[in-house]
């Protein structure tokens, strides 16, 4: 009678290291950029429904899934939240702008940008509504501006007057001060997109965008 033996395989298992002090801190930056991003897109939902004044911290917080205290430990505050989203959309915005420059000094030049601002305006809803609700005209008053927000509309105002000069100084404006003239350019932007949502967004942006420039183009040189 032939015995048979069992032999036994013992698998032998390696601890995990503990995390250094420097992966541990890259890991909680990674998570708390995570709350931040999560925190930024809510806001910018309630922002656009709500406004600045009206919209309060837990409706950002139940927006983006997170505790109070959570979104308190990424951001200091509401008015710092804003000011990240405006950094963050204006960022995209002039990145989006560049890539549509011509190079070429001028009217033309200064009116592709603004078809390139219409169009990014309208593929972010929630920013544009967010703008929109600040009251005022976007040419003329700040007042209603919170934070980066007037700094982006001064900003932007001053950008496009120095587009327009470029303009009159090459002669192609009607006998329009700049200023003026980059009033009119961005109430024209403000008008067209207030009507565009107050339509209910129903129409193609880029063919409005479009419409825009085009009676901009007649109504600041006298030419179609």
């Amino acid at each position: 009678m032939e015995a048979t033996g069992k032999a036994t395989t013992t698998t032998a298992t390696t601890a995990t290291p503990p995390a250094t002090p420097a992966a541990a801190s890259a890991a909680r930056e990674e998570r708390l950029h995570g709350y931040r991003r999560q925190i930024i897109h809510a806001a910018e939902r309630e922002f656009g429904k709500a406004g600045f004044t009206a919209t309060p911290m837990n409706a950002i917080a139940a927006t983006a899934g997170l505790s109070l205290a959570t979104v308190y430990k990424s951001f200091a505050g509401k008015a710092e939240i804003w000011d990240a989203l405006h950094r963050e959309r204006m960022d995209a915005l002039l990145a989006e702008v560049r890539e549509a420059d011509t190079g070429e000094p001028g009217l033309e030049r200064l009116l592709t940008g603004l078809r390139r601002v219409f169009g990014f305006l309208a593929a972010h809803p929630a920013y544009l509504d967010m703008n929109l609700r600040a009251g005022g005209g976007w040419a003329s008053s700040v007042e209603g501006a919170h934070g980066a927000q007037r700094t982006v509309w001064s900003s932007g105002l001053e950008v496009i007057a120095a587009g327009m000069r470029s303009a009159a100084d090459r002669g192609e404006l009607a006998g329009l001060d700049p200023r003026i003239a980059a009033g009119m350019a961005i109430s024209a932007l403000q008008v067209w997109l207030s009507e565009w949502v107050a339509a209910g967004r129903s129409g193609d942006p880029e063919a409005l965008a479009d419409d825009m420039t085009r009676r901009l183009r007649l109504m600041l040189t006298a030419r179609a």
